[in-house]
């Protein structure tokens, strides 16, 4: 069996490390099954067949084919009988050839999210509508603010012609307006980006 492990460990292009942290066993205990100092008991060989998608009686005995045929038909009968579509079967299959660790932070990440989510009940799209009144409201304070000065200066001034018409003022203070709203805007999709690279 030892020849099998080492053969198979190769054909995964995986060092005795590598294949080792896979099924949670020491480096060392996969170099004594590779030189047969060691045998694996049932479990681990249960482990490999299982983590690797190795042929059981191949690995105990040397007869049929490496790697077991059942998975891929296994997957194609879970697809029939739920119905998945092509980007379903693709999105379960590569989960399943991730190594172990890296499905444990895929599913740590995606517990992560939800507990994020679950915190804030706050929808995103209330939170952008806030921040467009607050900014509507800011500028209607501006723009009297701006028509007051003008008058003031024309009653004090009375000589004084005021730099710009109404229609100019109007004018201006929209694109003022315009302009605050493109930064928040820019501000909203920059927080957005710096929450998930937080959650990454």
């Amino acid at each position: 069996m030892q020849e099998r492990i080492k053969k198979l460990r190769k054909a995964l292009d995986l060092t005795q490390q590598e294949f080792g942290d896979r099924i949670g066993i020491k480096r060392n205990t996969i170099a004594n099954y590779e030189t047969g100092r060691n045998e694996p008991i049932d479990a681990v060989i249960s482990l490999i067949c299982r983590e690797f998608n190795a042929n059981e009686e191949w690995l105990r005995t040397g007869n049929g084919e490496m790697f077991s045929p059942t998975s891929s038909a296994a997957m194609e009968a879970l697809a029939r009988e739920r119905g998945l579509t092509h980007s379903d079967f693709i999105l379960i299959e590569k989960f399943l050839s991730l190594k172990r660790e890296s499905r444990l932070a895929v599913a740590e990440y995606m517990l992560e999210v939800a507990a994020a989510l679950n915190r804030d009940d706050t929808p995103l799209d209330i939170v952008t509508t806030i921040k467009s009144i607050n900014i509507d409201a800011e500028v209607g304070h501006y723009r009297s603010d701006l028509v007051m000065d003008e008058r003031r200066s024309a009653k004090h001034n009375p000589g004084h012609q005021a730099e710009m018409s109404d229609d100019e003022l109007h004018a201006e203070l929209n694109r003022q307006l315009a302009e605050q709203k493109q930064q928040v805007d820019k501000q909203s999709v920059s927080g957005l980006g710096n929450s998930k690279t937080a959650i990454g």
